[in-house]
């Protein structure tokens, strides 16, 4: 029997959380999406991704704010149509949520170094989806998919040689709040002394350097689970952003059945590449 799904987008007119949530229209499910631009995303979800707009209409709730607004934040992870008016509760959640905010380089005069538009918008904007999951305390937790990065894992070099200086370097600030992210993420799964555990399980996709290319397909993709260990057999330079939000509709989307994990703890870090 297919499980009806309501799903919650951030960063949604980046390409990969385009990818995941244009996959998830098709399929028919329910998706809300916090955005600085509702215009630009129904845009993007018309011309590069083919999704008619009665779809649109139909399946698709847009929230038209800040991803560092916890007001924001509550309004897409607790959407009206799940929490009417004449409702016993008001703190139905979405079922997943999938956040792959980032921010973009900016070059500055002369230096070749460039820094980043918003440092700190990764950890940030999770900290507001998790603040407005923990003021409303879901009656069923969400289950929770981040997007971030190789280059941050705690048990050692994940990345080709060759690209250490670029990573370890030039992209040491937006990898700092990577891995703030990925922890704030983390313990939204247990019990602890910043607050209860309001994520059913987390999802945390790594991938190489991203690249605007066309989707090659499941197939053509390496992907290992951390554990323990650095992800070896997933060491690669790059993958599309097309490729990995399939990646994510298809193991993470896909894959949930409707049920809510009620052990503390649980998640899985993925590595993915070429």
């Amino acid at each position: 029997m297919s499980v009806t799904k309501n799903i919650a987008f951030f960063g949604a007119t980046g390409g990969t959380a385009a990818a995941t949530l244009a996959q998830c229209l098709l399929a028919g499910y329910n998706c809300t999406a916090l955005v600085r631009s509702a215009s630009k995303l129904t845009n993007l979800l018309k011309t590069s991704h083919s999704i008619p707009a009665e779809t649109l209409d139909k399946q698709l709730t847009i929230i038209q704010g800040n991803i560092k607004s916890i007001d924001d934040c509550t309004q897409t992870v607790f959407p009206a149509a799940l929490n009417p008016p004449t409702s016993r509760t008001n703190n139905r959640s979405v079922d997943i949520i999938v956040s792959c905010i980032g921010s973009i380089p900016v070059w500055k005069g002369w230096n070749p170094i460039p820094s980043i538009e918003d440092p700190t918008v990764c950890a940030e904007g999770t900290n507001a989806i998790l603040t407005a999951l923990r003021n409303r305390q879901p009656v069923k937790k969400p289950v929770y998919c981040a997007m971030s990065t190789t280059g941050i894992s705690k048990y050692g070099r994940d990345v080709p040689l060759v690209f250490a200086p670029l990573y370890y370097v030039f992209l040491h600030i937006p990898h700092k709040d990577k891995k703030i992210m990925e922890n704030l993420v983390i313990e939204g799964a247990s019990n602890s002394d910043k607050g209860q555990q309001v994520i059913s399980e987390y999802n945390i996709i790594r991938a190489s350097l991203l690249t605007s290319g066309a989707q090659l397909g499941r197939e053509h993709i390496r992907w290992e689970v951390e554990d323990g260990a650095v992800t070896s057999k997933a060491i690669g330079y790059t993958i599309s952003r097309a490729d990995v939000g399939n990646f994510i509709f298809e193991e993470v989307v896909e894959k949930w059945d409707g049920s809510e994990v009620k052990a503390e703890g649980k998640g899985r870090i993925f590595t993915v590449t070429y």
